[in-house]
């Protein structure tokens, strides 16, 4: 009798972890993205980067900016941008009223249940460089997120 007690338990348990694993879509919006293969966001960009770089080299490897400034001192600031996740999630954007009834009285009630909305979440990462008489003098990187509804 105690064996088959232990079992049932044993058993409950097992239904009750796989219940709680709830698969997420497989669409391509809402899993997260790496980015791709070709960005510099995967090589890790600072890495990459050596004081005394020329433009030129940085191009090479980088490719064009998002952005390019002149300093009032004359050096020339790049400013690049990468995307290094996007995802989505479903968070509530309102309140809806449900009509129901009381289980225990019976009695009609209203219930109020949140509403869910997909919302995308980009993290994007820039990196701005400074060159100094055309040779990379400093840089600085900066994580940022964007959010946005369908």
């Amino acid at each position: 009798m105690k064996s088959s007690a232990s079992l049932c338990l044993l058993f409950a348990t097992t239904l009750l972890f796989a219940g709680c694993n709830t698969p997420t879509s497989t669409s391509a919006t809402a899993s997260p993205t790496a980015p791709a293969a070709s960005t510099p966001a995967v090589k890790e960009q600072s890495k990459n980067l050596r004081k005394g770089m020329t433009e030129v080299e940085i191009r090479s490897i980088w490719g064009a900016p998002k952005s390019v400034h002149t300093s009032p001192e004359g050096d020339t600031i790049l400013v690049y941008q990468f995307d290094v996740l996007t995802a989505q999630k479903m968070v509530p954007t309102d309140m809806k009223e449900i009509p129901t009834y009381d289980p225990i009285t019976g009695a009609a009630i209203v219930v109020k249940e949140p509403v869910f909305s997909p919302q995308n979440v980009t993290v994007y990462q820039t990196i701005v460089l400074q060159l100094k008489n055309g040779a990379l003098a400093s840089w600085a990187r900066q994580l940022g997120e964007q959010r946005a509804f369908n």
